[in-house]
C-alpha cells in the first residue's frame, strides 16, 4: 500500500509505502510521485517514509530511477528516506540508491524527517 502527497505549501513530496509491494502497485507508485512531482516547484525537497514496508519487488529499482530522474529534472534539493528501525529496508535503497547516484539522509520517523526538512538543512 502506498500514499504519495504533493505538499505545495513546503514544496515538498511525501511518499509512504509499507507492506509488500508488487511490481504493479510499483509502477501506480511510479506514476503518483511524478504526477506529484509536476505540481511542485523547482528546488522541492523529497521524504520517502518506507517504515512499513517489508519487501521491494524488481520493478521497484525501475520506478525508483524514474522518480528520481523527474525530481531531478524538476531541480530536487534534498531528500530524507525514513527508515524506522527496518535495517533491511535501509541497506536495500540504500543499494538501489547508491547504483543511481542518489543520497539520501536518513530519519527515524516520518516527524524527524519533517523538522530536519523544517528546520533549514541545506543540501
Amino acid at each position: 500500500m502506498f500514499e504519495v502527497e504533493a505538499r505545495v505549501g513546503k514544496n515538498r513530496l511525501v511518499v509512504r509505502i509499507w507492506g509488500d509491494v508488487e511490481d504493479a502497485e510499483a509502477r501506480r507508485i511510479g506514476d503518483a510521485a511524478v504526477a506529484a512531482i509536476d505540481r511542485l516547484r523547482p528546488g522541492l525537497d523529497m521524504v520517502s517514509d518506507l517504515s512499513g514496508l517489508t519487501a521491494v519487488p524488481p520493478e521497484g529499482l525501475a520506478q525508483l530511477r524514474r522518480i528520481v530522474e523527474a525530481a531531478r529534472a524538476r531541480g530536487f534539493r534534498r531528500v530524507v528516506r525514513v527508515v524506522g528501525r527496518s535495517t533491511a529496508a535501509a541497506l536495500q535503497f540504500e543499494r538501489i540508491s547508491r547504483a543511481i547516484g542518489h543520497e539520501a539522509h536518513l530519519a527515524f520517523s516520518l516527524e524527524e524527517a519533517e523538522r530536519l526538512l523544517d528546520g533549514g538543512w541545506s543540501a
